[in-house]
């Protein structure tokens, strides 16, 4: 069995998902930052992605556009502020537009650390997402952001044993 959990601290506005998954800590790490995999795995079943941009460097852009199965879709555009092979991701939320902000982002909705720890040949994940309050971190949570994200680690499983 496959340990996984979501918590949501009461005095903390993050959601921390942890999931340990049979695979080494330096292929899980490429998986997250390559989109030719990413874009295998990512969002609930269902889901595409006719966007899937990466620039995996601190100050870089990781775009994506998630389509759902009525023709909906979602873009979203973060930037890369630490990469850390193999061990940790951390990016934020940026406005769509990049002019919009050019050189200075206004400040962060949600912060995301994502730590590839070695279990022993296996890769624990815990993925932090830490909202600028507990009132939007709840919002989040209502919204079922941590369910989408489970939902990815599942296909991420069946994923891996395609490789």
């Amino acid at each position: 069995m496959t340990d996984q959990s979501i918590d949501t601290p009461s005095d903390d506005p993050v959601i921390i998902i942890t999931r340990t998954f049979d695979a080494p800590r330096a292929l899980m790490f490429k998986l997250f930052t390559d989109p030719y995999h990413l874009v295998r795995f990512w969002g609930p079943e269902g889901s595409t992605y006719p966007v899937c941009e990466m620039d995996v460097r601190p100050g870089g852009q990781f775009r994506l556009t998630m389509r759902f199965a009525d023709g909906s879709e979602y873009p979203t555009n973060s930037v890369y502020l630490e990469i850390a092979p193999p061990e940790r991701i951390v990016y934020r939320d940026a406005p769509l537009d990049r002019r919009q902000w050019q050189d200075t982002l206004p400040p962060p909705n949600m912060v995301t650390t994502i730590l590839f720890e070695d279990a022993g040949g296996k890769t624990r994940i815990v993925a932090s997402i830490r909202a600028n309050s507990i009132a939007a971190r709840d919002m989040a949570v209502k919204m079922g952001f941590g369910q989408m994200v489970m939902a990815s680690y599942a296909r991420l499983e069946a994923y891996l044993k395609t490789l």
